[in-house]
Formats: C-alpha cells, sequence, structure tokens
C-alpha cells in the first residue's frame, strides 16, 4: 500500500489522524498495521458500513439514565468518529458509567493501547462484582 493509500486508510476507516503514527512507537504501528490486515479488504464490509453511516447519523436519544449496567467509554477529542463528546455524555448519564479521555490517540488510541488495556481490566474486575 502506498504512503497515500495507507494515510487515506488510517484517517477515513481507522479515525486516526495518520501523523500520530509518525510519532508512535514501533510497537504501537505494528498494532495498527495488525488491525489494518484483519479490516482489509474493505469491499465485503462495504454493505455494512453505509448501513452504520445512515443508522448512526440518524438514532433517537436513548434513555441513557435507565441503563443500569456499568459502561466503560475510552475516547480522544482527535478521534476522526467523532466520539469524544458522546463517550463523555453517555458516561454522565448512565447510573455506572465512567469515561476515560487522552489528550490524543485518534480512534486507535495510538500511545494508549496499554493504559487503555489496564483501565479495562480493572473495569471489568469491578463490574463483575456489580
Amino acid at each position: 500500500m502506498g504512503k497515500l493509500a495507507h494515510e487515506t486508510f488510517v484517517r477515513g476507516i481507522l479515525g486516526t489522524p495518520p501523523e500520530l503514527l509518525a510519532n508512535a512507537s514501533a510497537d504501537e504501528r505494528a498494532r495498527v498495521e495488525r488491525i489494518m490486515d484483519h479490516v482489509l479488504p474493505v469491499s465485503p464490509r462495504r454493505l455494512g458500513l453505509l448501513n452504520d453511516a445512515v443508522v448512526t447519523s440518524s438514532l433517537a436519544r436513548y434513555e441513557l439514565e435507565k441503563i443500569a449496567a456499568p459502561t466503560l467509554d475510552i475516547s480522544t477529542p482527535d478521534d476522526l468518529y467523532g466520539t469524544f463528546d458522546g463517550a463523555r455524555y453517555t458516561a454522565e448519564h448512565v447510573r455506572h458509567g465512567r469515561f476515560v479521555g487522552y489528550p490524543n490517540g485518534g480512534h486507535m488510541l495510538v500511545g494508549h493501547d496499554a493504559e487503555a488495556s489496564s483501565q479495562i481490566t480493572a473495569f471489568l474486575r469491578e463490574s463483575a462484582e456489580f
């Protein structure tokens, strides 16, 4: 894959600014490459992706206050899918919601994989006691 195609894919499909990978560790770049290998080719998922775009653009507000199960929302302001505000909002309105925000990292949480994994592990342990 050429550099422009790679950057377009990282931005468009993985929702992550490509410049984050340029400054990421070799392990983080390899992790994102593995994710790309699992996502490609996109063509078999084309109709599903188009459906996702239609559905998510017209969702009615869900009554988050009715959710009793613990929830964990993790995001970054530079997630190119725009999940940061929604994740924070969700965590604020779900009774047992928890929000973890990183200053950057895109949708792939570049540079925060180990920390996010630790957050998820801790959340699952705590939730098992719920």
